[in-house]
């Protein structure tokens, strides 16, 4: 279909009568038409056309148009032609050429302004069809081209030029001009361009679906031929939207009359077999009507259609079409369709389902449903029309349940790029924090009766806590060519108390009022400039990891900055502002920062590679208001620059670039004040560093084993690949606040290769049987052995002299972030091993070679076993580290997906940490599948929180966007293939 059947619920009406009408609504008269010789003059020449402003556009058709608003320059057939203005469409000829190069184009010009009767006098000797328009102001030229087309201008861009004036005239021209006479056409005002009127009939045939003949009668009157055909038939038609290939339309039916005018109606030559016509002008037919285009059909008791005139009438019609994307079919019946205007539509008495009974589970109803379709003039425009281009506008809406009406809506305005009702999520459950819960969300535009701006997508929430309250609250997210946004709202009127962790329950809240408001926005300025802007504001302290717990743990941080940046080729320049709005918590605040960064610049004819990294920051720490002693809170400066210098060479197979850097820092607030092992130092406003080393990376080594085969680990040939890497790098510095830990990591990494697939004409296709990665890590000046698993991350080893990613005032904790520095002797792997294609193992570790104990080391089996069961097992082991009495953690999960029997899928996880020898989390989910429906039950248990949870979870099938529940088994809900 044109459209996800996402909007079926307004496409019933306008296959079937779009279908039946003219296909000048699909594209324009002239769009990939082969002209034929007679009527046109072949120019073989390349076109050249010059302009000081030149803005263009392609449709999906291969039609580009040209508009040239300063000035227009060309020569055709020999004859200079020049004016103020002037638009061209360029149209590839064959309805293969959209989808193939081609050199032979259908060419309409449109000329404005200094248009002389010596040179449409001079075009029309040389054979070109021109016509004059504006009273002779301007002139359309139509000739068909064999040859290229060249462009040259001083200005040029790509955009739509609806809205232009010049455009609209142009349009107008083509469609109003008569090619070949001189007189003038006047033009008429119009808001866009026409769509092409219809051809003059169809030609129809058909045949008996029974051994019983048909009978047929024709009369002739006034020029007017009806045939009236009696009996079971089966008819059909072809209809070829201009540059796409033809369609066929069927029809079954007990009675069928045929309406022809005029010529055609008294020349029997025209009929290409006693069944068939040609230049049918309106059909009616009657008695079980089945009307079949592809996988859609409709069943009607009557039908009536003109094709002239492009009016429509059906009865008692329902609509069967698929969605192979969903893998659903859409039933959508109607009391009766009109088509009132070559683009409007109307129905009365709708009902949307996806259930093939008379009486349906889930449906969605319409007293009345008016469109008007703008698609047309989309295409023909070559642009994209806003929300498919169709305005639709549907009165008295209800959503029900077989019979009842579960709520309505008196209007209903959908932009058809979402399901056409007015809730988009709610979940239903019970937990102990919160008690029996409703969690809603609506599309906020359909709420209010608007309909919503291109690129924006608006959601109001509304939810329901036993234990806790009512709120609500919006989230908008928006984009536009030069910026895109988001807003978040959210209030609650909280009776309750928090949970926050097993240790942290009942916590007593600070005000009865509680939300969050949080605006993000990105603008991209000229000239490579870009302005982020973010502000967010938190109620109390404990309000996002109570409510917003998965962005707590994992989201960015909750921060009020203004941030400008700009760049360009291999150079960058920002200004960071950071403020703090929420006063319970530990801020750095930036007002402001100014960085630089000059990355990868060649020097000496490449000889040599300039990198330099410089920040110029006034911060301030501000600390929670709450504590009772507090640092000081006054501005500070703080500045650094880091330059280096790499001499990239090449010996023999292997790139080696030796290096040198040097770093300058200075603070003159608290200075620099931790040693190597973030133990107190005296303080040091200035430092300094020096480092060198070696980078170098080896062409992979490899290996090809044609004789391996086996089929137990799914091998046909292995190649071995080993790629290794080394880096080196030794520091200087001034004083023990700037120490850094010499490090030599050797890298070597590995893949296993085989083929796999059934061999044929595509080949077998070449995966990654066995992938292991391993790097050996030695560094100087060793921390003790109660240290986390640090690794050397983007062959950088350097410890930053501020942590930006730090979170403690004062920022002692520079080294003791993961990002930056291994602290210890190490061994790293990860492994990746694809046993089959439906069978994985994924495993990563870190060895300390110091202390002889590993570290961490997670391991993953996933498994999928056709086709009832699928299933993942996986360990996460941490080692205990000492300090602060913090355990380490080893823990096991298991989650599996058992299918029952078409009707009961089952699905259970369980999370069990082993070092404190309790669970973490269980869910059990059954779901149970309905006609059209799914039911699911789910139990959880959260034992970090010591929360219980049980939420129950409907959704019709294919269309998990009415879910109501928990969303995270939708998909077992699908529907089977067919």
């Amino acid at each position: 279909m044109r459209y996800p059947l996402l909007i079926a619920s307004i496409l019933f009406w306008t296959l079937p009568l779009v279908a039946l009408g003219s296909q000048a609504t699909l594209l324009s008269e002239s769009s990939n038409a082969v002209l034929p010789s007679s009527d046109r003059r072949w120019i073989v020449q390349d076109l050249h056309i010059t302009s000081k402003d030149v803005l263009g556009q392609k449709n999906e058709a291969g039609q580009h148009l040209l508009i040239c608003r300063e000035g227009f320059d060309t020569t055709v057939a020999g004859v200079h032609v020049a004016a103020d203005r002037g638009v061209a469409r360029i149209e590839p000829i064959g309805a293969e050429a959209a989808e193939a190069a081609t050199t032979r184009y259908r060419v309409q010009i449109y000329l404005e302004g200094s248009i002389s009767r010596t040179q449409t006098a001079a075009l029309t000797d040389a054979g070109l069809e021109v016509a004059a328009v504006e009273e002779g102001r301007a002139v359309v030229l139509v000739f068909a081209l064999e040859g290229e087309v060249f462009v040259t201008a001083d200005k040029s861009e790509i955009g739509s030029p609806q809205g232009l004036l010049l455009y609209r005239q142009a349009i107008e021209a083509f469609d109003s001009a008569e090619p070949g006479s001189m007189p003038s056409a006047k033009r008429t005002a119009s808001a866009g361009p026409r769509a092409a009127k219809p051809e003059v009939g169809q030609t129809l045939s058909w045949s008996p679906m029974t051994d019983v003949p048909l009978t047929v009668e024709i009369t002739r009157e006034d020029g007017v031929e009806v045939t009236t055909i009696m009996g079971r038939l089966y008819a059909w038609w072809q209809q070829a939207a201009q540059g796409a290939d033809a369609t066929v339309y069927e029809l079954e039916a007990d009675n069928l009359v045929l309406w022809r005018h005029a010529a055609d109606a008294n020349r029997p030559g025209t009929d290409l077999s006693p069944g068939q016509r040609r230049g049918v002008g309106e059909i009616y037919v009657s008695g079980d009507v089945h009307l079949r285009q592809g996988q859609r059909t409709i069943r009607a008791s009557e039908l009536y259609y003109d094709f002239r005139n492009e009016r429509g009438l059906i009865d008692d019609a329902v609509m069967r079409a698929f969605d192979s994307r969903r893998n659903i079919p859409i039933y959508i019946r109607a009391g009766r369709l009109r088509q009132v205007a070559a683009n409007e539509f109307e129905a009365h008495g709708v009902t949307l389902t996806t259930s093939e009974f008379h009486t349906p589970q889930l449906s969605v109803t319409a007293e009345k449903v008016h469109v008007t379709d703008t698609s047309s003039q989309a295409v023909l425009d070559g642009g994209e029309s806003t929300d498919a281009g169709f305005d639709v506008q549907m009165d008295g809406v209800r959503f029900k349940y077989y019979n009842a009406t579960v709520f309505g809506l008196p209007s209903l305005r959908p932009n058809l790029q979402r399901p056409d009702i007015p809730i988009r999520s709610a979940r239903v459950g019970s937990s102990r924090t919160y008690g029996p819960s409703i969690e809603t969300q609506w599309f906020l535009s359909r709420i209010l009766g608007l309909r919503e701006p291109q690129g924006t997508d608006s959601t109001l929430s509304v939810d329901y806590y036993g234990k806790r309250g009512v709120g609500g609250g919006v989230d908008i997210e928006y984009e536009r060519e030069t910026y895109f946004g988001s807003l978040l709202g959210y209030v609650i009127d909280d009776d309750g108390t928090d949970r926050l962790s097993r240790s942290q329950k009942e916590v007593e809240v600070s005000k009865d009022t509680r939300g969050r408001l949080r605006w993000q926005h990105r603008h991209f300025l000229p000239f490579g400039w870009q302005l982020t802007a973010e502000t967010s504001y938190l109620s109390d302290r404990n309000f996002l990891e109570q409510y917003y717990r998965s962005e707590f743990n994992v989201g960015k941080e909750q921060e009020t900055v203004l941030h400008l940046k700009r760049i360009e080729n291999n150079w960058g320049l920002s200004l960071l502002g950071k403020a703090r709005m929420n006063d319970f918590l530990d801020k750095v605040e930036e007002i402001p920062t100014g960085q630089f960064h000059w990355t990868g610049q060649s020097f000496l004819q490449d000889r040599l590679t300039f990198y330099s990294d410089n920040q110029v920051s006034r911060y301030r720490y501000l600390y929670n208001e709450e504590e009772a002693s507090r640092g000081s809170e006054e501005f500070f400066m703080y500045t650094m620059t880091r330059n280096e210098v790499d001499l990239p060479l090449t010996v023999g197979r292997s790139r080696i670039v030796p290096f040198v850097a040097g770093t300058f820092g200075y603070e003159d607030g608290g200075g620099f004040q931790s040693a190597l092992d973030d133990s107190p130092a005296e303080p040091q406003d200035t430092v300094w560093i020096g480092e060198g080393g070696v980078r170098m990376a080896m062409q992979p080594y490899w290996r090809v084993y044609p004789g391996v085969q086996s089929r137990l680990w799914d091998l046909n040939q292995l190649r071995h690949v080993i790629s290794p890497q080394i880096t080196a790098v030794a520091y200087t510095h001034d004083d023990e606040v700037a120490e850094q830990r010499d490090v030599l990591d050797v890298g070597i990494y590995q893949r296993w290769q085989t083929k796999r697939g059934p061999a044929g004409s595509e080949g077998q296709r070449t995966v990654d049987w066995l992938k292991l990665n391993l790097d050996f890590v030695w560094v100087r000046d060793s921390a003790d052995p109660n240290t986390g698993p640090d690794q050397i991350l983007w062959n950088q080893p350097y410890i930053p002299l501020v942590n930006p990613l730090g979170s403690v005032l004062l920022p002692h904790d520079r080294r003791a972030t993961g990002l930056f520095g291994p602290r210890r002797n190490y061994i790293g792997a990860d492994a990746a091993l694809r046993l089959t294609d439906t069978t994985s193992i994924l495993a990563d570790m870190h060895y300390d070679m110091q202390s002889g104990v590993f570290g961490q080391i997670d391991v993953g089996f996933s498994r999928l076993c056709w086709p009832n069961l699928s299933y993942y097992i996986g360990s996460r082991y941490l080692r205990r580290v000492v300090r602060g009495e913090e355990k380490g953690s080893n823990a096991v999960t298991f989650a599996a997906t058992y299918v029952i029997d078409p009707r009961y899928t089952a699905v259970f996880s369980q999370q069990y940490d082993f070092d404190y020898g309790e669970g973490i989390r269980s869910d059990i989910t059954l779901i149970r599948r309905y006609h059209r429906m799914n039911l699911a039950m789910t139990l959880s248990a959260d034992e970090s929180l010591d929360e219980q949870s049980f939420v129950i979870s409907l959704w019709p099938q294919g269309v998990p966007e009415l879910a109501f529940g928990l969303r995270r088994y939708m998909e077992l809900g699908a529907s089977e293939p067919y």
